[in-house]
């Protein structure tokens, strides 16, 4: 393990040296992990209890991870090859590590300053060897024989996490995984050094455009795992999912990696220790892939999952994902490079309905006509009205055609299959025009309107008893939400389902389910 925080490094050692000595007490006649009292102990040390304690300076060690080149042909024999041209440096970074994996059990001081003056001999022959080596002396190989085995006060050592714990040869990690930090490569590096890793050899990180640090730990993660077979599990931001700006780094994933799990929560982390309110919630992806090559890239996903502290064992044993649709070329760009967040297979088989309808929500826009609107943010719901209905709110607004176009599209816009459209394909927060123009209006109510048209009007004529209001902040924000007219909602999503030639039993106990947003369990019981 490594992090670019001594202190972080330092915390993670003692923590496994108390885990270690924690699982080592136990009393006569009491399992073996066991702690008195039988408290459970995740994992058993069958070492006596006085036993000595490894030294973790070589397992656990303070380098800057992006330091590594994200270039997975990169090896530390040549950059950009997978031969080995030089056997000496070979033998020298061999040395190296077959000194300082001793270091784990030794124990004397004697011993440990044996194996502390070798690593500075052994560290010493590979810099005379690299000053005669020209291009095959890359900053990372310098860097690396600059740090030493052990350092009481480590600065964070520029080098790669393959030569930190290097093997020959080189086969990759089994598991790499993390949490990176979510920050904006603009507020956390400065321009020269971003200009850095984005250098034009093409060795370097790829998806700089993504604007996000957390896009260059996945890059690295996917570098450093076993060619075939490795496995890859971040904690990152939900965007990867659905961002535009992010499609770069799914191409990534899609390109080197033959299976992708992807659970998507909400409320996983919070801003506020004592408060949890929906502005301070943070939306997050559990990402776990398999590397290697594949022909086609499987991709499997959740819905937008909440994720409460009593819930979080569940959700993360959780597995009834269902695979990704194919999208058709004449979809939204910004919508065909997303990894959709599908719940259950009912609601993939509605999502590749509606794409294979002909006419989207964007075919009805115009420059000048009658304005639709909808909440900038929402959760529960989604209601879309005629503009300025309801004030104040915030609202994003689509022109269309006429009154009857604005009926028609209400009519596909404030169901449960509305919903879980947004719920699939926006990020269950935030309400964009992008989020909707491509959503389709069913095939036949295209061809006949009327009823579409006269379920919209009834919307319009229920608004008065469906009105709500929410306080956030001070200030009071006023909605619509119709579910409160009992059965109008059923109605429209039965006429809805029909149009579109799907039984509305049981997908709509599945669409509920997606609406209630109150359990980990979307797949339905």
């Amino acid at each position: 393990g490594q992090d670019i925080h001594p202190l972080a490094v330092q915390i993670a050692r003692l923590r496994l040296f108390i885990a270690i000595t924690a699982a080592r007490v136990h009393q006569p006649g009491t399992p073996p992990g066991s702690a008195p009292g039988n408290a459970p102990i995740n994992f058993p040390i069958n070492a006596p209890i006085n036993a000595p304690l490894p030294n973790l300076e070589a397992r656990i060690v303070c380098a800057d991870t992006l330091a590594t080149v994200a270039d997975p042909q990169w090896r530390p024999d040549q950059p950009g090859r997978l031969d080995t041209a030089a056997p000496e440096l070979i033998a020298a970074l061999t040395a190296v590590a077959e000194n300082r994996a001793q270091w784990f059990d030794a124990h004397t001081e004697a011993r440990k300053q044996e194996l502390l003056t070798a690593d500075q001999e052994r560290r010493d022959r590979l810099s005379q060897l690299l000053s005669g080596m020209g291009d095959l002396a890359t900053p990372e190989l310098t860097a690396f024989a600059n740090a030493p085995l052990f350092n009481i006060n480590p600065t964070p050592a520029k080098t790669d996490a393959r030569l930190l714990f290097y093997e020959n040869p080189w086969r990759g990690f089994d598991v790499v995984i993390g949490n990176p930090p979510y920050e904006a490569l603009n507020k956390s590096m400065d321009a020269d050094a971003r200009k850095q890793l984005a250098a034009a050899d093409g060795k370097r990180y790829q998806t700089t455009n993504v604007g996000d640090l957390y896009s260059l730990f996945c890059e690295t993660a996917l570098t450093l795992a076993k060619p075939d077979g490795g496995v890859v599990t971040l904690v990152v931001p939900f965007s990867i999912s659905f961002g535009y700006q992010q499609m770069s780094l799914r191409n990534k994933f899609n390109d080197g990696c033959r299976e992708i799990n992807l659970r998507h929560y909400d409320l996983i982390f919070n801003a506020s220790p004592t408060v949890k309110t929906p502005t301070n919630s943070q939306r997050a992806t559990v990402l776990t892939a398999v590397v290697g090559e594949s022909r086609h890239t499987t991709v499997k996903t959740t819905g937008l999952q909440r994720y409460p502290s009593e819930e979080r064992g569940p959700c993360l044993l959780y597995r009834n994902v269902s695979q990704l649709p194919a999208l058709p070329g004449n979809v939204d760009e910004r919508i065909a490079g997303q990894w959709a967040r599908i719940p259950t297979p009912e609601i993939a088989e509605l999502v590749q309905t509606i794409l294979r309808q002909e006419n989207t929500i964007g075919s009805y826009v115009r420059d000048d006509g009658v304005k639709l609107a909808f909440p900038a943010t929402a959760r529960y719901f989604v209601s879309s009205l005629p503009a300025g209905a309801v004030t104040p709110r915030n609202e994003s607004v689509l022109t269309v055609e006429d009154d009857d176009v604005l009926r028609l599209i209400m009519a596909a816009l404030n169901g449960r299959v509305g919903f879980a459209w947004w719920r699939v394909f926006g990020d269950g927060f935030h309400v964009k025009p992008s989020d909707f123009t491509a959503l389709t209006i069913p095939d036949e109510w295209a061809a006949n309107p009327q009823p579409a048209i006269a379920m919209g009007q009834r919307l319009i004529d229920a608004m008065p008893d469906c009105g709500v209001e929410t306080l956030n902040r001070g200030t009071v924000w006023r909605n619509v939400n119709f579910h409160r007219k009992p059965g109008l909602i059923e109605e429209l999503d039965r006429l809805h389902l029909g149009a579109l030639g799907l039984p509305a039993e049981p997908l709509l106990r599945h669409l509920r389910i997606m609406r209630s947003s109150s359990s980990w369990d979307y797949g339905g019981g």
